[in-house]
């Protein structure tokens, strides 16, 4: 039963959630915040990982930013980086406005943190070795969607995780 509250998630929210954590799989977790209208990617990562590497890895993420940031002539509302520890397990968390995120910034984000630490791929337990390379119409695509993003009419946060071989995606 469809819900019609404009409180709800549409479809179309939900098809965006979900594409997008399928074409990155190196994401173990996508949240979206209405509010802030921000787009925090999580990176489920083998650990514990030193400080010092934690350290490393902000310092490289944000430097590589500020480069593509400069390169393409934008200045972002929201860029932030965190670490949550658990146990032999840490996930690397990236928090970006949707205003003024592109697909190659996703891209540039996925690559810097797989290349950098062992991500583990959500569905399967294992780590991911070597990165997706996307085709010029899966990043079209992609371009849309996140066109489509930045017009989410949800009013309630969107959380989209991977469960075994599944994209998860609910409203909070």
């Amino acid at each position: 039963m469809a819900r019609k509250s404009n409180d709800s998630a549409c479809q179309e929210d939900i098809e965006v959630m979900a594409t997008l954590l399928v074409a990155f799989p190196q994401m173990s977790r996508i949240v979206f915040d209405p509010r802030n209208r921000t787009l925090t990617s999580v990176f489920l990562c083998q650990g514990p990982l030193s400080k010092n590497k934690q350290r490393q890895l902000n310092k490289l993420y944000r430097e590589s930013l500020e480069v593509y940031h400069g390169l393409i002539g934008i200045e972002p509302r929201i860029v932030n980086s965190s670490w949550e520890l658990m146990d032999n397990l840490c996930s690397f968390q990236v928090e970006r406005d949707v205003e003024s995120l592109s697909t190659d910034e996703l891209s540039l984000t996925a690559s810097l943190v797989s290349q950098n630490v062992r991500v583990f791929s959500a569905s399967d337990g294992s780590t991911l070795v070597e990165d997706i390379e996307l085709s010029w119409s899966a990043r079209f695509f992609l371009q849309e969607l996140l066109e489509d993003i930045r017009n989410i009419k949800c009013t309630r946060q969107l959380v989209a995780v991977r469960e075994g071989e599944k994209v998860i995606v609910f409203d909070k």
